[in-house]
C-alpha cells in the first residue's frame, strides 16, 4: 500500500512540474520582449540638422520575428534615404534630356532607390515594440555622408570616365555596336549622379562627363543612316523576290557600314515574314518578304532603328529608359506592286480534235483579269496550260453520254509547278456536241467557283 501512495505521489509530482513548465512557456510567449513605455520618436518624427534620419515600422501579426524586424529596418533605411533630397542641377544630364531630348519622365526615385543601396555608415539608434508592431530608428551623420558620397562619386567619375576612354577607341576602330556598349556601362557607373554635375577632366579639358557620354550615345544613334539603292521598289505579286530588292544597309554618319543594329520593318502590305532584324558585319539587312500578297497598289516599307532592342545593351531599368526614349533614324520608301506576268495556252478538244473556240481559256481571261497581266508581250511570270477532251461514252435512254478529261497546270518562270488541277467528269445530251458543250460549261462554271481561287492562293503562298 506505501509503494502504491508513493507512486501515486510521484505521478502528481511530474503533473504539477508539468503545468508550471507549460504555463512558463506561455508567459515567455506573451512577454518574450522587455515592454516599455512608448519613446517620443515613435509619435513624432526626430528632426536634427546634423543628422538624416529614418523611421519605420513594421506589423509583427503573421510574421517570423525575424522578418518584421527585417522589414522594419529596410523601411526606415528607405525612409533615411528618401530625407536626402535629390536636386536637379542645370548642367546636370537629366536637365540636358529634359531640354534637349523632351524625356520628362520623372527619374528622382530611381536616383532615390541607387543612393539608398550606396548608404554606410548609418547607425541604429533606438528599437522599440507592442504586441502589434516592430520600430526602428536610424540616423547618419551629415558630414560623414558629404565625405562618403564625395569618395564614392570621384570613383564613379573614374570608373566612368575609364570607360568612356575605352568606348572612343573602339569607335575609332570603326567598333560601333562595341563602342555602344562601353558607352552605356560608362553612363551606368554615373547613375546615382546624372541630376549632379560631373565635372572632369577629358583628354585635358574641363567637361561634364555625363553629357559627354549621353550626347556619344545619342549622336551615335542619330547618325545611323538607312540607305536604300533606289528611291523606289517595284515588285510583282505573288512572285518569289529577289532578295536584293528589299535590302538597305546601315551606315555610320561617315558613311561607314554599322553591324549589329537592330531595326523595326514594316510594311502596308502583306507578306512580311518577320518585323525586326540585324544589320550584318557589312551593314546590310534583308528584309525577310519572300513575296509579295497585297494587290497591285502602291505600298509603303518604313525602317526605324529599334531603339527598344537597343536600350538592352543597359541592365540598369533607367539607363535603359533613358535610351530607349532617344529619337531613332527611320525611313520610307515607296513599293509599287505590280501584276504578274501570265501567259495561257490551251488546247480544248472534242474527241481528239481541237475546238475552235477555248471556253476554259476565255473563262480563265476573265477571272483572272484583277490578279494577273494576261497574254501581254511581257516575259511571264506564270503560265498556265489547259488541256481537255471529251470521250464518247454511248447513249443511254435516248441521251449521248461523254466524259470530260481536264487538267490545269500552272508553272513559273523557273518552270516549277505552282498549281496542278486535274479532273474527270460525266455529262449528257441530246447528242456529243450539247453533251460536249454542257462539259465545257460546267467546267468553265468550276473555274468561276473555286478553281481559279485555289489558283491564286497557291500563287500567294
Amino acid at each position: 500500500m506505501k509503494i502504491k501512495f508513493s507512486m501515486k505521489k510521484i505521478q502528481i509530482i511530474i503533473l504539477l512540474q508539468l503545468v508550471v513548465m507549460v504555463s512558463s512557456c506561455q508567459v515567455g510567449k506573451r512577454q518574450a520582449y522587455e515592454k516599455k513605455p512608448k519613446p517620443e520618436w515613435v509619435s513624432t518624427k526626430p528632426q536634427n540638422s546634423m543628422y538624416y534620419i529614418g523611421v519605420s515600422s513594421s506589423p509583427k501579426k503573421g510574421f517570423l520575428p525575424a522578418d518584421y524586424q527585417s522589414n522594419a529596418q529596410q523601411k526606415a533605411l528607405g525612409d533615411l534615404a528618401a530625407s536626402i533630397s535629390v536636386n536637379i542641377e542645370s548642367t546636370s544630364v537629366l536637365s540636358i534630356i529634359e531640354t534637349n531630348y523632351n524625356i520628362n519622365e520623372n527619374f528622382s526615385s530611381e536616383i532615390t532607390a541607387s543612393t539608398n543601396q550606396q548608404l554606410e555608415g548609418y547607425e541604429l539608434v533606438d528599437t522599440w515594440e507592442d504586441d502589434d508592431f516592430y520600430w526602428v530608428y536610424y540616423q547618419l551623420s551629415k558630414s560623414k555622408y558629404a565625405a562618403q558620397k564625395s569618395a564614392q562619386k570621384e570613383q564613379s567619375i573614374l570608373d566612368a570616365k575609364n570607360k568612356y576612354y575605352q568606348a572612343r577607341e573602339l569607335l575609332g576602330r570603326d567598333l560601333h555596336y562595341n563602342a555602344f556598349q562601353f558607352y552605356v556601362e560608362s553612363l551606368t557607373a554615373l547613375k546615382p549622379y546624372l541630376a549632379e554635375s560631373t565635372i572632369t577632366d577629358i583628354n585635358g579639358e574641363d567637361k561634364d562627363l555625363g553629357n559627354e557620354v549621353f550626347s556619344a550615345i545619342a549622336d551615335f544613334v542619330n547618325g545611323l543612316n538607312i540607305t536604300f539603292s533606289s528611291t523606289e521598289i517595284k515588285a510583282k505579286k505573288g512572285v518569289d523576290l529577289n532578295s536584293e530588292i528589299f535590302s538597305f544597309v546601315i551606315t555610320d554618319k561617315n558613311g561607314k557600314p554599322v553591324s549589329g543594329v537592330p531595326v523595326k520593318i514594316s510594311f502596308t502590305g502583306s507578306g512580311l515574314l518577320r518585323n525586326s532584324e540585324v544589320s550584318g558585319n557589312d551593314g546590310k539587312v534583308y528584309c525577310s518578304l519572300r513575296k509579295i500578297k497585297s494587290q497591285p497598289i502602291t505600298e509603303t516599307l518604313t525602317v526605324t532603328v529599334d531603339m527598344i532592342s537597343f536600350s538592352r545593351a543597359a541592365k540598369d531599368h533607367m539607363i535603359r529608359s533613358l535610351i530607349k526614349n532617344i529619337p531613332a533614324s527611320e525611313n520610307k520608301i515607296r513599293v509599287i506592286v505590280e501584276k504578274p506576268v501570265l501567259k495561257i495556252v490551251s488546247q480544248e478538244s472534242a474527241f481528239d480534235s481541237l475546238l475552235e473556240t477555248n471556253r476554259l481559256k476565255s473563262t480563265f481571261e476573265g477571272v483572272l483579269s484583277s490578279e494577273f497581266s494576261i497574254n501581254s508581250n511581257q516575259e511571264p511570270d506564270f503560265t498556265l496550260n489547259i488541256t481537255s477532251n471529251t470521250i464518247k461514252n454511248g447513249e443511254y435512254y435516248g441521251e449521248a453520254q461523254v466524259t470530260i478529261n481536264y487538267t490545269f497546270d500552272l508553272t513559273d518562270a523557273n518552270g516549277s509547278v505552282v498549281f496542278r488541277k486535274t479532273k474527270t467528269g460525266e455529262y449528257s445530251g441530246a447528242d456529243y456536241d450539247v453533251a460536249t458543250s454542257k462539259a465545257y460549261v460546267e467546267v468553265a462554271k468550276t473555274i468561276e467557283r473555286t478553281v481559279a481561287r485555289e489558283l491564286i492562293s497557291a500563287v500567294n503562298k
